[in-house]
């Protein structure tokens, strides 16, 4: 062997092992980095098909519609790579698609608010304080601790919140429609506990179940999904929300960053929205993956609750779900029902 073969070997080596190291460490970087979902690949009508979230590049041109370093939990990792595409989400929705379904865009055209005209809101829940945070407490889950940690709206990685001792006894898994209720009239969380939640019969949970049993809220204005398990029926619930005029789209731009989604409304999303996603890998899919609850905005990230792993109800950033084994990235906003704004408002003033 002469010393030009040789030294094309030890090249040939070195690059493999850099090429090796690389992939390690992007694995590292990402690894648990998912408040997201845990893949669920059973039929739609049977549960959510929903998962966690990784790395592939993609931006939606659709209208169809923490960080104080006060422990190494937090999330301060970045992705290993950026790419340039970008996408501005209109806030328009229909079911009539006139789209442009390439591999970065869906466009869909508008519906018209026809029973309120012009109907906008700026929200004037507490973000510390409010009956969608309320709901999530309603589970178990143990928010008084989480605040004691210094933690609250500081994003945790999925693998430790277990540990920190904030989570309810509901899993992720689609045994529950979300509607159960106890003889007395309450959700039931001890049959949530034995059958636990996914994201859309945890998002039925609160509107359907918490709202109006709990928090005495009248939603009888909303159409329940076909069903309640599925993240697809209760995204198409929200369409019909927005043609008998209950609800109207925010748009948003999304870009794909480094460090996580880009994530910018249009303008204030209320709290108590209905943020809906499908899979980041499909940029031209129009149907829904995942269902989230808005719950507002604090130290740089856009938050929501959701239940989409085996951590079950907690809270998530929109800007970290492109991380994880099955990638999110955001289809549509949906405004808090007007129905149950006002009857907030009217719980507010003592009407």
């Amino acid at each position: 062997m002469n010393k030009n073969t040789l030294k094309l070997i030890v090249a040939v080596f070195l690059a493999v092992a850099i090429f090796l190291v690389g992939i390690a460490v992007s694995s590292f970087m990402n690894d648990g980095d998912n408040d997201g979902l845990t893949a669920d690949n059973t039929s739609s009508t049977a549960s959510d098909n929903t998962s966690s979230v990784n790395t592939e590049s993609s931006n939606t041109t659709s209208s169809d519609v923490a960080s104080s370093d006060t422990s190494n939990i937090t999330s301060s990792e970045t992705a290993s790579s950026e790419k340039n595409e970008s996408s501005k989400v209109q806030s328009t929705t229909s079911s009539n698609n006139s789209s442009t379904n390439n591999s970065s865009s869906t466009t869909e055209r508008p519906i018209q608010n026809t029973l309120f005209p012009g109907y906008k809101y700026n929200t004037t829940l507490n973000i510390e304080d409010n009956v969608f945070i309320d709901s999530l407490v309603y589970t178990g889950y143990n928010l008084e601790k989480h605040r004691a940690d210094g933690l609250m709206w500081e994003y945790v990685l999925s693998k430790y919140k277990r540990g920190k001792g904030w989570l309810s006894n509901i899993s992720f898994g689609g045994g529950s429609t979300g509607l159960e209720t106890t003889p007395e009239g309450l959700p039931d969380i001890k049959f949530f506990e034995k059958k636990n939640l996914v994201c859309a019969s945890f998002a039925s949970y609160v509107y359907f179940n918490y709202l109006p049993n709990v928090a005495k809220i009248d939603v009888s204005a909303l159409e329940l999904p076909e069903d309640t398990k599925s993240a697809n029926s209760f995204y198409q619930a929200c369409k019909k929300w927005l043609k008998s005029g209950q609800t109207y789209n925010i748009g948003f731009t999304a870009k794909d960053k480094a460090a996580g989604i880009e994530f910018t409304p249009d303008e204030e999303i209320p709290l108590g929205s209905i943020i809906v996603f499908r899979d980041k890998a499909s940029p031209g899919k129009t149907s829904a993956d995942h269902i989230t609850i808005y719950v507002g905005e604090k130290n740089g990230y856009h938050w929501v609750i959701q239940t989409g792993n085996k951590n079950g109800p907690e809270f998530c950033a929109v800007e970290r779900f492109k991380f994880g084994p099955d990638p999110q990235w955001p289809l549509a906003i949906f405004a808090t029902p007007k129905c149950i704004y006002d009857a907030i408002g009217a719980q507010q003033s003592g009407n």
